[in-house]
């Protein structure tokens, strides 16, 4: 069995008592985290941001063009752009190159990176989204970036957005 690493902080208390729950990606369990406890962010690069937009799907799904997503997208490209991230865009992909695409930047190294973004523009439901031709399982994307299979980001933000 492969070893899993705890890929969060250790719990804290908070100050006023309160408590803020985060979901640890490597163990199946819930901590409470001390808000004032803040990511190191001062590494040689900011990372890197995946977008995968998809406007169009193929016609087995019966789900109807997103209109005016490409403004999305390219608002998304400038402003991780600008906040200093190395964006790769992605349009209409096939649900096999976007896993590929996917896997690929979770073995990339890194170690002088502050964190990582992926942000998915499509139809969805539930636990899924949709590529151009068949439906992805949202955890099957997120477990790549698992402490015990991405070492390189242990203890970084890794940061999905489902639109």
């Amino acid at each position: 069995a492969g070893h899993v690493q705890l890929d969060s902080r250790p719990i804290l208390p908070t100050k006023d008592g309160n408590e803020n729950i985060t979901e640890v990606d490597a163990l199946n369990i819930r901590q409470t985290l001390d808000p004032a406890v803040k990511y190191k962010m001062d590494h040689q690069r900011r990372g890197v941001a995946l977008i995968f937009n998809h406007e169009h799907f193929f016609w087995r799904l019966k789900l109807p063009d997103r209109r005016g997503t490409m403004a999305d997208r390219n608002n998304l490209n400038r402003t991780f752009t600008d906040l200093g991230f190395e964006v790769r865009l992605f349009d209409d992909m096939n649900k096999e190159d976007v896993q590929q695409r996917i896997y690929e930047a979770s073995t990339e190294d890194h170690s002088n990176a502050d964190c990582f973004v992926c942000v998915f523009l499509s139809h969805g439901e539930d636990d899924h989204i949709y590529a151009r031709d068949d439906k992805i399982e949202i955890q099957t994307m997120t477990d790549m970036f698992r402490g015990d299979k991405c070492q390189s980001l242990v203890g970084k933000p890794k940061i999905f957005i489902i639109q």
